[in-house]
C-alpha cells in the first residue's frame, strides 16, 4: 500500500509540474500576442502619419505651382512694361531728333528749344537696360573680338539693340565699346544714336558709360558723353562714387586731364558730391591721389570738409595729408646734389582747371603764398596750360634749360611742384581750422583726432609742426592722448621737432614748466627718452652698437635739459628714468655685445694674418741678401740702395705696426665689460681705432706687395706691372666700398653727432644778472699752509678780508662743495662759527685726514 501511495504521489507531483509549465506557456503566448497587437497598432499609426505628410506635401506642391504661375505672370507683366518703356524711349528719341532738326534750321530759336528740352520729362536715373539672354550674343562676340564691321552690320539690321543690354550685367553696346577701348569713331556713332536719357543706363554694379570711360582713361569719350548729357557727372554707382571720385581712384598722373575736366563740370547740386561724408571722401581721394591742387580748391570753397571724416578712410583730410611724408620736403630724402638743384628750381602753381565761379578763391598768387604779408610781393601769374613750369633767375636760366631735359631733374621739378602744392594745402587747412573755430573747439578737434599730431611728429613733417605752433600759441601745452608735443617728439626720436619746440623763445618759467611737467603716469620727459625707440627709428642706424650709442646720446641729451631735482623723479610704477632706461635697453645691450664681439672677432683674424705676413716679409726680402763673407755688405739685402726697397721696408713696417695695434684694439673690445655706458664713447672709440688701423695695414700690405713685385721684375717688364697694380687696387676699393660707410658713420656719431651738439641749459636771467654784478670781486685759490691739495675751489675774497680765517674756511668749503649741497655748506659754517679753538683744530685734522686718505 505504501508503494502504491508513493507511486500515486509521484504521479500527482509530475502532473502538477506539467500544469505549471502549461500555464507558463499560455502566459507567454498571451504576452506575445499582446505585444504583436501593440506593434500592429503603432504600425497603423505610422501609416496614418505618413499619409498625412504625403497629403501636406501634395498641398505644398500645389501652392508652389500656384506661386510659380503668379511669378511667371508678374514677369510677363514686367517684360510688357519694359517693352512699353522702350517704345516710349524710342518715341522720345524720335521727337528729340526732330527737335534737333528744327533747331538746326532755325538758330534764332535755339535758346527756347534748349529750355523746352530741359523741361521734358526724363526717366528715372539708375534704370538698367533690358537684357534678354542669348538675344544679342552675336553683337557681344563681335565687340569683344574688335570686329567693328560685323557690329555695325548687326546694329543696322537691329537698331533697337542700341538701347538694350547685350550682356548678363546689363551692359549696353556703349558700355562694351568703352570697356574694350574700341575705335573712337565707332563710339561716337553709338553716342549719336543714343538719347541723353539712354546714356544714363547703368550696369548691375551701378556704373554708367561715363564711369567706364573714366576708369579706362578715355578722355575724348568723357568729353563727348558730358557734352551730350551733363547730368552724367552727378550720377553715382553702387559705391556712391561719382565719375570724379572714380577718376581720382583710377586715373594716373599722366591722365590728369580727365580729373581736371570732371572737376570743372561737376556741379554742386543736391545731392551734392561736395558736402558731408561724400565731400570728405572726395577730399581724401584727391589727397591720396596726390592731386593737392584740386584738394586746395575744394578746401577753399568748402571749408567744412577739413574737419569732416571720411567713412571710407576713417580719418579726415588733414590726417591723411600728414600721413604722406613724401608730400613734403622734410619727409623726402635727397642727396647733396639733388638738394642743391632742388633749391634752384622755381615752380609755377597756376591751375587751369579752376571753376569759373571760384576763380577768385583759387587764384595762382593766393595758391602760391597764403600769408597776407607776403601776398603783395607776388606778381600776378598768367594762366598756362602746363601745371608745372621752371622759371629761374636770368644767370641760371640757360643752365637749367639744359638740365631740365635730364629725366632725374624733371623728377625733381615735379617733386617740388607736389611739395609746394602740399604746403599750400596744409597752410590753408590749418588757417581754416584756426579762423572757423574757437579755442575750445580747436582743442576738441585735436583730441578727437589724436593721430594728426602724433603721425606728423613721427614722420617728421616740420611744415605742419611750424604752422600749428604759429597758428595755435598754446598747442605745446595741449595733451593729446595724454602726451604733449615735446613728449611725442622725444618718444619718436625727432630732434628737429624737439629743438624747434624748446628753442621757440619762451620765457624762463615756461621752459622750466615745459621740461618739468609730468604726464598722468608721472613720467617726465626723461622717462620718454628712457623708453626704447621705435623699430623704424632704430633701423635707420646701422649696427646694434651704434643704435645703443644713439639711445644713450638721446638720454644724456634730454638729461642735460632737466633741472637736477627732476632727474631722479619716479613715475607711478616706481621707476626712475635711469632704471627704466636699463630695463628697456637690456636686450639691446645684449645684442650690441654680440655685434661687437662678432665684428671684432672677424676683424681680429684679418689683422692677425696681415701681421703674420708683414713679419715674415721683413726677413724674406725680395732679391735675397748678400752672402759674400769677404764683403762688408755681407748679410745686407741685395736691393738695399733702391728707392723701391725703401718703400717696401716702410710699407711692411707700417703694415706690421698697424695690424698689431688693430689686434690690441679688437682684443680690448673683446674683453670689455659691456656696460651700457660703454656704448656711448668707450667701445665706439676702440672700434674706430681698430678699423682705422686695419684699413692702414691692408693698404700698407698691398703697397708692400707692389713694391716687392717692382723690385723683382720692374726693370725687366715695367709695363706688365700696370695691370698688376690695377688688380691690386680692386680688393682695397671693395673693402672701402663695403666698410667705409660704417666707419664714417661711427666717426660722425661719436665725434660729430648732430644729437645735442650744444647741450641745452636753462639759464635764469636773475642769476645771470647777479653774476655780472660780481665782476669787481677777485678770485684766488687758498689752502692751509704747508699743503697743496687738489680739489680746493676758488672762492671770492674781498680785499679787506682776514686771510687766516679765509684760509681755513676756503679749505673746508673747497673740500665739501664737490657735493654741490648748499644745505651742507650752511650747516658746516654754522658748526664752524660755534666751535672753540680746540674743537676747530680737531675738526681741521679730521678733514685733513679725509683729504689725504685717497692720496695715500
Amino acid at each position: 500500500m505504501s508503494d502504491n501511495r508513493e507511486i500515486s504521489d509521484d504521479h500527482d507531483h509530475g502532473s502538477h509540474e506539467e500544469i505549471i509549465d502549461i500555464k507558463a506557456l499560455l502566459k507567454m503566448l498571451v504576452d506575445s500576442q499582446a505585444k504583436q497587437a501593440e506593434s500592429q497598432t503603432k504600425l497603423a499609426e505610422s501609416h496614418s502619419k505618413l499619409a498625412e505628410a504625403q497629403a501636406k506635401q501634395a498641398e505644398f506642391q500645389n501652392k508652389q505651382a500656384e506661386s510659380f504661375a503668379r511669378l511667371a505672370e508678374t514677369q510677363a507683366n514686367t517684360h510688357q512694361q519694359i517693352i512699353e518703356i522702350l517704345k516710349s524711349t524710342n518715341t522720345a528719341a524720335n521727337n528729340h531728333q526732330k527737335q534737333q532738326a528744327r533747331n538746326s534750321e532755325n538758330s534764332d530759336k535755339g535758346s527756347e528749344a534748349n529750355e523746352a528740352k530741359q523741361k521734358q520729362p526724363k526717366l528715372d536715373r539708375g534704370l538698367q537696360a533690358c537684357y534678354v539672354p542669348g538675344s544679342n550674343d552675336l553683337l557681344c562676340k563681335a565687340l569683344k573680338g574688335n570686329e567693328l564691321e560685323k557690329a555695325n552690320e548687326y546694329i543696322r539690321s537691329n537698331p533697337e539693340v542700341i538701347n538694350q543690354g547685350i550682356a548678363h550685367d546689363s551692359s549696353t553696346t556703349l558700355h562694351m565699346a568703352l570697356y574694350w577701348k574700341l575705335d573712337m569713331t565707332f563710339v561716337e556713332d553709338i553716342v549719336k544714336l543714343m538719347t541723353p536719357v539712354a546714356l544714363e543706363y547703368k550696369k548691375t554694379n551701378g556704373n554708367t558709360a561715363l564711369h567706364i570711360a573714366v576708369r579706362r582713361g578715355t578722355t575724348e569719350a568723357v568729353v563727348m558723353l558730358v557734352d551730350k548729357n551733363p547730368n552724367l557727372t552727378q550720377i553715382r554707382n553702387n559705391n556712391r562714387e561719382t565719375p570724379l571720385e572714380l577718376a581720382l581712384r583710377y586715373v594716373t598722373v599722366g591722365q590728369k586731364k580727365i580729373v581736371e575736366y570732371l572737376y570743372s563740370v561737376t556741379r554742386d547740386v543736391e545731392p551734392s558730391p561736395f558736402a558731408g561724408h561724400d565731400g570728405a571722401r572726395l577730399l581724401c581721394k584727391a589727397i591720396d591721389a596726390n592731386f593737392y591742387d584740386i584738394a586746395l580748391c575744394l578746401v577753399k570753397k568748402f571749408p567744412k570738409l577739413i574737419t569732416e571724416k571720411s567713412l571710407v578712410h576713417e580719418m579726415c583730410g588733414l590726417e591723411l595729408l600728414v600721413r604722406k611724408p613724401s608730400a613734403f620736403r622734410s619727409g623726402t630724402k635727397l642727396t647733396w646734389w639733388q638738394d642743391h638743384i632742388y633749391s634752384l628750381i622755381k615752380v609755377d602753381m597756376n591751375s587751369t582747371y579752376v571753376k569759373q565761379d571760384e576763380r577768385h578763391t583759387c587764384e595762382s598768387s593766393d595758391c602760391t603764398k597764403r600769408d597776407e604779408e607776403n601776398s603783395s610781393e607776388n606778381p600776378e601769374i598768367k594762366k598756362s596750360e602746363e601745371s608745372s613750369k621752371v622759371s629761374l633767375t636770368s644767370d641760371k636760366r640757360i643752365l637749367m634749360s639744359y638740365l631740365t631735359r635730364v629725366p632725374c631733374i624733371i623728377r625733381l621739378c615735379n617733386q617740388k611742384l607736389v611739395h609746394e602744392h602740399a604746403i599750400v594745402l596744409l597752410k590753408q587747412m590749418v588757417a581754416e581750422i584756426r579762423n572757423a573755430n574757437t579755442y575750445d573747439e580747436i582743442r576738441l578737434f585735436f583730441r578727437n583726432n589724436p593721430n594728426i599730431m602724433k603721425v606728423a611728429i613721427e614722420n617728421g613733417i616740420m611744415e605742419f609742426v611750424v604752422e600749428c605752433m604759429e597758428r595755435f600759441d598754446d598747442i605745446i601745452w595741449l595733451r593729446i592722448s595724454g602726451q604733449r608735443m615735446i613728449e611725442m617728439a622725444i618718444a619718436e626720436r625727432n630732434l628737429k621737432v624737439m629743438s624747434f619746440i624748446y628753442n621757440r623763445g619762451y620765457s624762463y618759467e615756461d621752459k622750466i614748466s615745459l621740461v618739468s611737467t609730468t604726464d598722468y603716469d608721472h613720467n617726465t620727459i626723461l622717462h620718454y627718452a628712457a623708453k626704447l625707440a621705435p623699430a623704424a627709428k632704430l633701423n635707420k642706424v646701422s649696427g646694434v652698437a651704434l643704435q645703443m650709442q644713439r639711445e644713450l646720446q638721446w638720454f644724456k641729451g634730454v638729461e642735460s635739459m632737466m633741472p637736477e631735482n627732476d632727474k631722479f623723479k619716479k613715475n607711478r610704477k616706481g621707476y626712475t628714468a635711469q632704471s627704466m632706461f636699463t630695463e628697456e635697453h637690456k636686450q639691446l645691450v645684449k645684442e650690441g655685445e654680440a655685434w661687437m664681439k662678432d665684428t671684432s672677432g672677424s676683424c681680429m683674424i684679418v689683422t692677425a694674418l696681415i701681421a703674420t705676413v708683414a713679419f715674415a716679409a721683413a726677413f724674406t726680402v725680395p732679391g735675397g741678401n748678400i752672402s759674400d763673407s769677404n764683403s762688408s755688405m755681407n748679410g745686407s739685402p741685395v736691393f738695399l740702395g733702391r728707392t723701391s726697397f725703401t718703400v717696401f721696408m716702410v710699407a711692411d713696417a707700417l703694415a706690421l705696426f698697424a695690424s698689431i695695434t688693430s689686434v690690441l684694439m679688437f682684443l680690448a673690445i673683446y674683453t670689455s665689460r659691456y656696460a651700457e655706458i660703454d656704448f656711448l664713447e668707450s667701445l665706439p672709440q676702440k672700434l674706430i681705432i681698430g678699423l682705422a688701423t686695419l684699413f692702414i695695414s691692408m693698404a700698407a700690405i698691398m703697397v708692400t706687395f707692389c713694391a716687392s713685385l717692382f723690385i723683382v721684375v720692374g726693370e725687366t717688364f715695367p709695363q706688365r706691372l700696370i695691370p698688376v697694380a690695377l688688380f691690386g687696387c680692386v680688393p682695397m676699393v671693395l673693402f672701402a666700398w663695403l666698410q667705409l660707410p660704417l666707419f664714417f658713420e661711427m666717426i660722425r656719431s661719436t665725434y660729430w653727432s648732430s644729437l645735442f651738439q650744444k647741450h641745452i641749459h636753462i639759464v635764469d636771467p636773475a642769476a645771470e644778472n647777479n653774476s655780472k654784478k660780481k665782476e669787481n670781486i677777485s678770485t684766488q685759490s687758498f689752502c692751509p699752509k704747508g699743503f697743496n691739495l687738489p680739489g680746493c675751489r676758488q672762492v671770492p675774497i674781498h680785499r679787506n678780508s682776514d686771510i687766516k680765517d679765509v684760509d681755513i674756511e676756503c679749505f673746508i668749503m673747497g673740500r665739501v662743495r664737490g657735493s654741490e649741497d648748499a644745505e651742507l655748506e650752511k650747516d658746516l659754517l654754522q658748526i664752524w662759527s660755534s666751535m672753540d679753538p680746540k674743537m676747530r683744530l680737531i675738526f681741521i685734522k679730521a678733514i685733513l685726514l679725509c683729504a689725504l686718505t685717497p692720496m695715500l
